[in-house]
């Protein structure tokens, strides 16, 4: 079974442009919405995450990862974080302390934003030390390992049920009475845009080549 990368909505092959425009909506399948009944603080998700307050406030104003719920507009202004979005913190954190660089990592992150909550338990995110690459059955993870290359492996779902468990001893914002609708579309900068287009076509000639 061959390694998926990215998830498309429409077929690669029946695709006549690999370089059109838009990119958010076209490469991943899971485009819904989900609801949110919990909010945590920029103080808790960063304390759950492993990271600073500091590098919790840069990745926001930078847009790396940004709270779902409710974004900062300005100094002082209260950040409100998802379950998901405490997670995704987490995984980069452990990207970027394994010396995996910044695009890479936020190659990463759009991966895993365009899952559900649930999904990123069953998702491994594992990098050869060029690329990362997001796995959901072990067979992909084989292939990888199979590869000859040092790779490098975070499992999210194992994050997951440790945020989970640490999370319950945190106070939140009760979002029971009016939850929050969150879409999984993250926009794309271009840069990571373009090297997504590039693997897909270089994925399409080894395909034909085959």
């Amino acid at each position: 079974m061959s390694r998926t990368e990215l998830h498309l909505h429409i077929p690669l092959d029946e695709r006549e442009d690999l370089n059109d425009g838009a990119i958010q909506g076209e490469l991943f399948a899971n485009a819904d919405s989900e609801e949110i009944k919990r909010g945590y603080r920029g103080t808790v998700a960063s304390k759950v995450a492993g990271i600073t307050y500091r590098q919790l406030d840069y990745w926001a104003r930078k847009q790396i990862v940004e709270p779902s719920i409710t974004p900062s507009h300005g100094s002082g202004s209260r950040r409100l974080y998802s379950f998901k979005d405490v997670v995704i913190l987490a995984v980069s954190k452990k990207l970027l302390d394994a010396g995996v660089n910044l695009q890479n990592v936020t190659a990463a992150i759009g991966f895993l934003t365009q899952h559900t909550t649930d999904q990123l338990a069953n998702v491994t995110i594992m990098c050869d030390g060029q690329n990362v690459h997001e796995c959901t059955t072990s067979e992909q993870m084989l292939e990888l390992l199979q590869s000859g290359k040092a790779v490098f492996a975070v499992s999210v779902g194992s994050l997951w049920h440790q945020i989970e468990t640490a999370l319950e001893d945190e106070d939140y914002v009760d979002l029971d009475d009016k939850p929050m609708t969150v879409s999984m579309n993250r926009p794309i900068d271009e840069l990571t845009a373009m090297r997504m287009r590039k693997k897909l076509e270089a994925q399409r000639l080894q395909r034909e080549a085959a």
